[in-house]
């Protein structure tokens, strides 16, 4: 099927390159050098340069410049780093699928843990729900490359991203930006400095962003009677006998999704919006020269529209064969008859609904239903028929304090204290028509408490460095899940607690051999305790209904068994007596997990700008339970259960700054061996979590910065990355076993590989950057950012259909900024080139239907920003 989109915009591209190449002709003669980069990444401030290990420093300049807005927005400058906002049917942008050098997680659900930490001043982001967070009075970004177990621990990995926002000025200042453009967008940001005193400093900053969102809603019309719209689909159930002969225009019921039971209820016209805003204050209280301490607290609101959701193909077997069948009076009756009354663990007045049973063919044209299939296919990625369910909503704050105490002139004392919270709920309408074929719908209330002691410092005329460490973490929540499948024939209700307490303590030395040689010996010890309480069931009972032996107390003899020897919900292994639709054993559930993470590292310093390093490191992630099913278990088997990943790296990497600091120039090599992997398998219609096989992964990354006279500058990246399976011995799409020889990528050509996802081969980043100095004093600032990147597949089975085809994203703005430096003006376009491309996607196993969410498409803005003192 083609997909029609558009690329209008080259013309307007040519000529702001254009205009940026006239400029760079006549620019102003300066000598310029490259500013020292601070970073925290190994718990103590140190020159990047000195740090031996690969990291993507961006600062607030290069933020702005690059009109980066939240954490998936640093995925185009960073190699090797793939950072999307969503995952399959969360529906939600504040979602984030974090991937570095081929590891990460593609979900949101609680039982999973992120593949990639995120940190904001040290603190853990449990959740990859809320991860994607906003980029608010952020001094730097430090994106840490591998596997960090030993000073950042559990869950990291693939590497770590850290978020080190800006402590407050000892002077009055404010600064401020609106922003206007495509989609009716505006965007409002402010920060301001309020010392109280010289002891005493404040800050306090706000954002606020709205977008219409960029999919259309549009109301289906076409209601004619299709014979065989689609004979490939082998679906005989299109034709609708009452409604006439073929071509006759009929009426038809549509469904009200709020008949259902849901996590909330909203639609919209428009899908992919965006409607947030969040809130930063912070204090700093100088108690001595040695304290310090620091509370800040953080507070994000979200209230907007599911993720764009454009359905690609419907091909109705499975549950929505079963619907189309019911439609016209299957000799199935039982299971299309109205979803049970009463009998659900906690009964709702959604339980009963209007029978599906023959209500084409009864003679009566009031109540005809449309067949779901391949009509709802729009071939235009920016609309929909659907007309269900579609927000997504998020509370989320924070507060921390951080008391830092210099205990004489060699060591540090650092205490970080921390409690999160977040409510979020999602809704959205996969199905992408009017009917009730397939719509999710997700709750989840979080809380989190972490402390952290650090001792920082250094001994031995300065040769030792070293960092020591305890840390304790505690977590609890839950997930609601609502599914509804074809008209309520299978209604999933999953709410399932969870609770995990960690425990680490860690240690890494660094010392100096000789002022040129250096190693670093590091480990981290973690205990881990996880509890689960899994709740899930079926509301209408499709388990009991499709066996022929229904209702559950019923005598099994149903089946042809001797009377009195069961009862259907005995037979049928539904495990809870007292809540026999419930698909989990009852009662808690406790799992334990230890690990020990080392690392390893040597350094070598040719010169005081050119360092050779070598590491060793090993990181894990947790493992915990399945917690979709849609079948019931009498016992916590094997299934229900998924192991820890675990990852071993080593890498090579070389450090330079050139030509008098004018260039710096980083690179690495790496190689990982990745066993465990945990993914989402589709078994039947749930995805379910299996430790899938293990992977090898090797490749290398350059980063180079570079200033020269004239106002020009430059950042540049590239990546390379070649990630594989080894062994995968899973359950793929629709229950088909998958293997490394059944991967559809080797099924096309047997000389391909079975690729980790979200992982393309090449990766490449160019941004210059070019101020020319204007006669009054002011400055005109060019910026064009350019990111190509390889194809790569969203899913572990490398599907076709869900494949990210090669993508080259150009950004660009022109900043003109005042001679007394109060305000700038700056126009600008996001995705020139208008590529689009699937975000995410999932091929459902239950309606069978593929669904993608694609990115934004081109945009233009423009901004002024202000500054007073």
């Amino acid at each position: 099927m083609k997909m029609h989109v558009s690329r209008s915009c080259s013309e307007r591209l040519s000529v702001l390159t254009g205009a940026l190449l006239l400029l760079m002709c006549g620019a102003v003669s300066a000598q310029d050098v490259l500013g020292e980069v601070t970073v925290t990444a190994q718990r103590r401030a140190e020159n990047i340069q000195d740090v031996p290990i690969a990291i993507t420093a961006v600062s607030a300049e290069t933020l702005e410049a690059s009109g980066i807005h939240d954490v998936a927005t640093l995925s185009n400058i960073a190699p090797n780093v793939t950072l999307d906002a969503g995952t399959p049917f969360s529906g939600s942008d504040t979602v984030l699928s974090a991937y570095i050098r081929g590891i990460g997680q593609n979900d949101f659900a609680f039982n999973l843990d992120p593949g990639v930490g995120v940190y904001v001043d040290g603190v853990y982001l449990a959740r990859s729900v809320g991860a994607n967070t906003s980029l608010l009075d952020v001094e730097r970004v430090e994106i840490l490359k591998g596997p960090q177990g030993t000073l950042f621990g559990r869950n990291t990995i693939g590497g770590a991203v850290s978020i080190v926002t800006r402590d407050p000025g000892s002077d009055f200042l404010f600064k401020g930006s609106v922003t206007g453009g495509d989609f009716h967008r505006l965007d409002i940001q402010g920060s301001a400095d309020l010392p109280v005193s010289d002891k005493i400093l404040t800050s306090m900053s706000f954002s606020s962003a709205k977008r219409d969102g960029y999919q259309r809603r549009i109301p289906f019309t076409d209601l004619t009677n299709k014979d065989g719209a689609d004979p490939s689909l082998l679906n005989p159930f299109a034709t609708i006998p009452d409604c006439g002969p073929v071509g006759a225009t009929c009426s038809y019921v549509t469904d009200d999704s709020s008949r259902f039971p849901a996590a909330g209820y909203g639609t919209t016209t428009r899908e992919g919006s965006i409607n947030t805003w969040s809130a930063r204050g912070k204090a700093v209280f100088l108690f001595t020269d040695a304290v310090k301490f620091t509370v800040a607290g953080d507070y994000t609101n979200v209230d907007q529209s599911a993720s764009a959701a454009t359905v690609a193909s419907i091909n109705p077997s499975q549950l929505a064969g079963l619907y189309n069948l019911c439609l016209v009076g299957a000799p199935l009756g039982v299971l299309c008859t109205e979803p049970r009354g009463g009998l659900s663990p906690t009964p709702t007045e959604f339980a009963v609904l209007p029978p599906l049973s023959g209500v084409n063919v009864d003679g009566n044209p009031n109540n005809n239903r449309l067949p779901y299939d391949n009509r709802f296919e729009t071939d235009n990625i920016d609309t929909s028929y659907a007309t269900g369910n579609s927000f997504s909503k998020l509370q989320n704050w924070g507060v921390a304090g951080t008391l830092d105490w210099e205990i004489g002139d060699a060591a540090n004392l650092k205490s970080i204290t921390a409690y999160r919270e977040l409510y979020w709920r999602s809704g959205m309408d996969l199905d992408g028509s009017p009917l009730t074929i397939d719509e999710p719908s997700f709750d989840m209330p979080q809380y989190q408490f972490s402390e952290e002691l650090q001792v920082n410092g250094t001994a031995f005329s300065d040769r030792l460095s070293y960092a020591i460490g305890a840390y304790y973490f505690r977590e609890e929540g839950n997930l609601h899940d609502w599914v509804i499948f074809p008209g309520g024939l299978l209604m999933i209700d999953g709410p399932n607690d969870l609770e995990t307490e960690a425990s680490a303590l860690y240690a890494q030395f660094h010392f100096n051999m000789t002022d040129r040689f250096g190693i670093t010996v590091g480990g981290r010890y973690t205990d881990e305790t996880k509890h689960f309480e899994g709740h899930q069931h079926d509301t209408n009972g499709l388990t009991y209904k499709i066996s022929g032996c229904n209702p559950p107390g019923a005598d099994a003899s149903l089946l042809g068994l001797p009377p009195g020897v069961a009862t259907c919900q005995e037979i049928l292994e539904f495990p809870s007596a007292a809540e026999p639709y419930r698909y989990f054993p009852p009662g808690e559930r406790t799992l334990d997990f230890t690990n020990t993470s080392p690392t390893f590292g040597l350094d070598f310093h040719f010169t005081d700008n050119v360092m050779l390093y070598a590491s060793y490191s090993k990181g894990y992630k947790t493992g915990g339970w399945t917690t979709r099913l849609s079948s019931p278990h009498p016992t916590y088997d094997d299934e229900l259960f998924f192991g820890p990943e675990h990852a071993t790296a080593e890498e090579l990497g070389l450090k330079m700054e050139l030509f008098d600091r004018k260039l710096r120039l980083n690179l690495a090599a790496f190689h990982t061996d990745y066993e465990g992997i945990q993914l989402n398998s589709q078994i039947g219609i749930s995805p379910t979590v299996v430790n899938a096989g293990d992977a090898r992964i090797y490749g290398f990354e350059g980063e180079a910065t570079a200033v020269f006279g004239g106002g020009f500058s430059f950042n540049a990246s590239v990546g390379y990355a070649d990630a594989e399976y080894t062994r995968l011995n899973n359950v793929g799409d629709n229950g088909l076993p998958l293997t490394l020889d059944s991967c559809p990528a080797r099924t096309s050509d047997p000389n391909n590989a079975c690729d980790l996802p979200k992982t393309p081969e090449w990766k490449t980043y160019l941004g210059p950057q070019f101020v020319a100095n204007l006669g009054n004093g002011g400055a005109l600032q060019f910026n064009v950012d350019w990111t190509h990147t390889d194809d790569l597949f969203n899913d572990l089975g490398n599907t076709e259909a869900l494949k990210r085809d090669a993508t080259d994203i150009v950004n660009a703005a022109i900043t003109f900024k005042a001679a007394d430096d109060q305000w700038e003006f700056v126009i600008g376009g996001s995705n020139l080139t208008d590529e689009r491309y699937p975000v995410t996607g999932q091929l459902q196993g239950g309606t069978v239907r593929l669904t993608k969410s694609y990115n934004r498409p081109v945009e233009w803005f423009a901004t002024i920003r202000m500054k007073t003192k």
